[in-house]
């Protein structure tokens, strides 16, 4: 009896022991070859849709910053130091809607000024909110600006109004106004240019496979046979003004890379003139899985198109607003995707700001009675930071072997004489990752990693000369950056 109770007490402190020893999870062990590279990063950036018009007023002081309202804004998106250091900026060229009072919009921040105040005669102070953000970011370093239209002049429509009408045909605008509207936008452009605003593209479509009813938004639809027309009509007028030399046209801006994007797309780079014209094709990732985009990579392989690809426009399209990591880690892990499968060389998320309520802005902000005014930057703006503050405009990708769980994305580049590398990591999961990075790092003398996580916001969390050893954070977005 007292060997078995002996023999029952060192089982059971066996099995103590067993169950109290830490397991530690498998490292992720990655491996990195700058020699294999594809291709090189030109921006990241937000849109001023629909919240500049009237944040861009907001000049009060925010909470003993030094700074007003407005200022912290556009600090927070495009300063690098303090903020995420951003360098596209879209600008809504509006339709007039505003102005005009037509149409029907449940949201009136969803209606847009326009400059026209009669054919050739224009307005500049018009706007001001909107173009107060436009020369702010520029002044923060913002080298890309896009110049987009929803809709057409309101004056040039089929409807008189920017938004379509049903049983009222398929496009609001007849081919004969498509010069008279372009001449509009190559005028705004150069007023914008002699102002000091780097204005690189102009484009006149967006989403042109929805119907835009009124109640929503200015919007326009079009059909595949009718945006070459379009983007002709453009190329003209562009090519007529010498003082917007090097601006491009941008499109066809598809809202997804599936459905009928490659119709769209073939109706611009089948016409030889617009093929010779565009470097890039410009699209939204709304709705697109990983297979639509592989699809249609595949597709512009085989129809031998090699322009580069653009993704500029993006949110998460889901209700109710999210303060957390979630939302955060959708951003991230669709963004990477964007640079691997698409290899696109700019990437825009939706807005910079919203009211609340969705999951689209990367701040929420809004008035509260009384003057006040709450500002709250999301993870989402932090997670997005861990691409734009360290892959800079001129960063090229290059090979990530294993680590497809962390839907790793590394770029090397120049900058201030340093050779520098940035690998991004996401961890999805709830435990913690360790992760060991495998590469010819000799050449760098410094790696600094910076993590989003609940408890961070693109914090550095570790300095070192030597160890690519990391722990992930569970739930975390996380840049490490490699310097000479």
């Amino acid at each position: 009896m007292k060997n078995r109770i002996l023999c029952v007490l060192a089982l059971t402190l066996l099995c103590g022991a067993l169950l109290t020893t830490p397991v530690y999870a498998e490292v992720t062990q990655m491996t990195i070859d700058e020699n294999i590279t594809y291709q090189t990063m030109e921006s990241f950036g937000t849109s001023g849709c629909w919240w500049s018009q009237y944040m861009g007023l907001w000049d009060a002081p925010y909470n003993n910053t030094g700074r007003t309202v407005r200022d912290q804004i556009a600090t927070l998106l495009y300063d690098r130091n303090f903020g995420i250091g951003l360098t596209n900026y879209r600008y809504n060229l509006g339709a007039g809607s505003a102005g005009s009072g037509n149409g029907s919009y449940a949201d009136i921040h969803r209606r847009a000024q326009s400059f026209e105040t009669a054919p050739g005669e224009y307005d500049w102070s018009k706007d001001e909110g909107a173009v107060w953000f436009l020369q702010k970011v520029t002044d923060l370093g913002a080298k890309e600006v896009v110049l987009f239209c929803n809709s057409p002049l309101e004056r040039l429509t089929k409807n008189g109004t920017a938004q379509m009408i049903q049983g009222q045909g398929k496009s609001n605008i007849d081919p004969e106004n498509y010069a008279a509207w372009a001449a509009y936008c190559c005028d705004v452009a150069e007023h914008f240019i002699e102002m000091g605003i780097p204005v690189k593209f102009i484009s006149p479509i967006n989403e042109p496979q929805w119907d835009w009813y009124a109640g929503n938004q200015e919007g326009c639809h079009y059909e595949p046979t009718q945006i070459a027309g379009v983007y002709l009509a453009f190329l003209d007028e562009l090519e007529a003004r010498p003082k917007l030399a090097g601006v491009e046209l941008s499109g066809p801006e598809s809202g997804e890379w599936g459905g009928q994007t490659t119709r769209y797309v073939s109706a611009l780079l089948n016409n030889q003139r617009l093929n010779a014209h565009f470097s890039a094709v410009d699209c939204h990732s709304y709705w697109s899985d990983t297979q639509s985009k592989i699809s249609f990579m595949n597709w512009m392989k085989v129809q031998g198109h090699t322009q580069k690809i653009r993704m500029s426009e993006w949110c998460e399209m889901v209700n109710g607003s999210d303060f957390g990591m979630d939302s955060a880690i959708v951003l991230a892990k669709t963004l990477a995707e964007d640079l691997r499968v698409l290899n696109a060389v700019s990437w825009c998320n939706w807005v910079g700001v919203a009211p609340g309520g969705y999951h689209d802005g990367l701040m929420y902000a809004a008035e509260n009675g009384a003057g006040n005014i709450s500002l709250v930057p999301l993870k989402r703006l932090w997670s997005y930071g861990n691409y734009s503050r360290y892959i800079r405009p001129g960063f090229t990708r290059v090979s990530v072997e294993g680590g497809d769980d962390l839907s790793a994305v590394a770029f090397k580049g120049q900058e201030y004489g340093k050779n520098k590398l940035a690998v991004v990591l996401i961890n999805d999961s709830i435990a913690e990752k360790p992760v060991k990075l495998n590469g010819s790092f000799s050449a760098y003398d410094s790696i600094v990693a910076y993590e989003t996580s609940a408890s961070r916001d693109l914090v550095k969390i570790t300095e070192r000369v030597s160890n690519t050893a990391f722990t992930l954070a569970p739930r975390s977005v996380t840049t490490i950056v490699f310097s000479d």
